[in-house]
């Protein structure tokens, strides 16, 4: 009994750090700021176009914007959120590549080649700052590997497509990933974070580490804050120009989940647009928000039971290794 009631609270203190740390990927603090953000654009739109701001009509707009939503969509995010917000670290541990052991071995490979280096002469605030802005490259770069990967090969689209079943995108939505997906994800970040790490503390002459808030790179922790929440969500919030192919704006991610034929395999990555830019698959948002349909080109039956969204892919993979169109 003892054993039961300890583990039902550490199931509680698991839930409290997701929806109360600031390094989670989707938190209570987070979301305050997103809505805050969010609202203030939407003031600021209503203030350039009208010459005024007119509260009600914001307020209007919101709801009409939350009527849309698709339940069944929703409802299944929802499962996703729970399955996921306590399977993450069972999934973490599965992960084949170790980003520790990536390390270490890329290190003692660089010194076995090239030799040992003596430890730079920088201040240790700006071989942090460097660490953790190269870090946080890496993870960019890792990032859109993975997603580019999964929408261009059908035995990866076969499970990363549970994602893009969603016909309503809500803050929730992030978690609705097929565990294999993640799976895949996390061996290639560890892999290409590994990398960096490894090559950093090789040239640097030593060990350190990035600036964090919690357990995640403060500059990650930063575009949680100010963008991903709203990546999935009903706010139309473009970024064009300069700052359109530096930073994907939540725009940019709603064009990545439109089911028209001219979005298809756009804006693959997570926080920057450089690589999209670098690669040819950025699509700058429109000024003005089009009328958007989310899901898949060829939905199932019922694309929002568990057993499709859970089992399904399987199958489909199965197909796409015997060369059948999904």
């Amino acid at each position: 009994m003892q054993d039961f009631w300890r583990e039902q609270g550490g199931k509680l203190l698991q839930a409290g750090a997701l929806l109360l740390s600031p390094s989670s990927i989707f938190s209570l603090p987070e979301l305050a700021v997103s809505l805050a953000i969010a609202l203030a654009f939407l003031a600021w739109r209503q203030k350039r176009r009208r010459g005024r701001v007119r509260p009600g009509v914001i307020w209007r707009a919101t709801m009409r914007a939350a009527g849309r939503l698709h339940f069944g969509s929703v409802r299944a995010d929802m499962f996703y959120f729970f399955v996921n917000s306590f399977a993450i670290s069972g999934l973490i541990g599965w992960a084949l590549v170790s980003s520790n052991a990536i390390t270490v071995h890329v290190a003692h490979g660089f010194a076995v080649l090239f030799g040992k280096r003596h430890a730079a002469a920088l201040p240790a605030w700006a071989l942090r700052g460097a660490l953790t802005l190269l870090t946080f490259l890496a993870y960019e770069f890792a990032y859109y590997c993975d997603h580019y990967a999964k929408h261009k090969i059908p035995f990866l689209w076969a499970f990363h497509q549970t994602h893009h079943s969603a016909e309503s995108l809500t803050p929730l939505t992030v978690f609705r990933v097929h565990p294999v997906d993640t799976l895949i994800f996390l061996n290639i970040i560890a892999l290409l974070t590994g990398l960096a790490y490894g090559g950093f503390f090789w040239a640097a002459g030593q060990e350190m580490n990035p600036y964090a808030i919690g357990a995640a790179n403060v500059l990650t922790v930063l575009f949680l804050f100010l963008l991903a929440q709203l990546q999935h969500s009903q706010f139309w919030i473009p970024l064009r120009g300069v700052a359109g192919r530096l930073v994907l704006s939540p725009a940019h991610h709603q064009l990545h989940h439109s089911l028209d034929p001219a979005h298809h395999d756009c804006n693959l990555g997570s926080c920057l647009a450089v690589f999209d830019w670098v690669f040819g698959t950025l699509y700058i948002p429109p000024e003005a928000p089009p009328r958007l349909a989310f899901g898949v080109t060829q939905p199932a039956a019922e694309p929002h039971r568990i057993f499709t969204l859970l089992l399904s892919p399987f199958g489909n993979a199965l197909s796409a290794l015997r060369g059948r169109r999904l």
